[in-house]
């Protein structure tokens, strides 16, 4: 990976540690369970922002197969990262497989314990709830994940029924 793909990945890495000490601290002084609620609300919040900036029109008006091509998107960083890919797509689901996660990385690389890792990624894992359900309109749920010891991170992703 080029030098610039590197320094982004230790930006994630530093936003991992971050998360981490916030949790810690916010943990200490209102509880795991206060702590856990307000940082997946912002973090859900930044997901809802993040689609409605970086997301074309196309995938932001319903076009599953569209957002799912952007949140696998094949930017060479992105995959340096998280390694993205589509592993199945229909119009109405996709599952989507990632097999990387730099800031489980950082947190085991911290020596937090296994159930605090799970925690962390959990309350990370608000960005894509954020992204999915906030701007594109889509039902989200993990199948497994990095952070529970996983291989990989499994998402399937649905498309919300259209009221009538």
């Amino acid at each position: 990976m080029s030098d610039t793909g590197e320094k982004v990945a230790q930006a994630t890495r530093q936003r991992a540690a971050v998360y981490a000490h916030l949790f810690l601290v916010l943990r200490k002084r209102l509880g795991e369970a206060q702590a856990i609620d307000l940082m997946s609300e912002a973090i859900y919040n930044f997901g809802k922002e993040k689609s409605r900036r970086n997301y074309s029109e196309k995938a932001r008006s319903g076009d599953l197969a569209q957002a799912a091509r952007e949140f696998a998107s094949p930017d060479p960083v992105k995959q340096y990262q998280f390694a993205p890919r589509v592993v199945s797509l229909t119009p109405e689901e996709a599952v989507i497989v990632m097999s990387k996660c730099p800031l489980v990385d950082e947190w085991r690389a911290m020596g937090l314990p296994d159930r605090d890792v799970e925690t962390l990624c959990n309350v990370a894992h608000s960005v894509d709830f954020g992204t999915w359900e906030g701007t594109l309109d889509c039902a989200l749920c993990f199948e497994g994940t990095r952070g529970q010891g996983r291989d990989e991170c499994v998402l399937r992703v649905k498309k919300t029924p259209a009221e009538g």
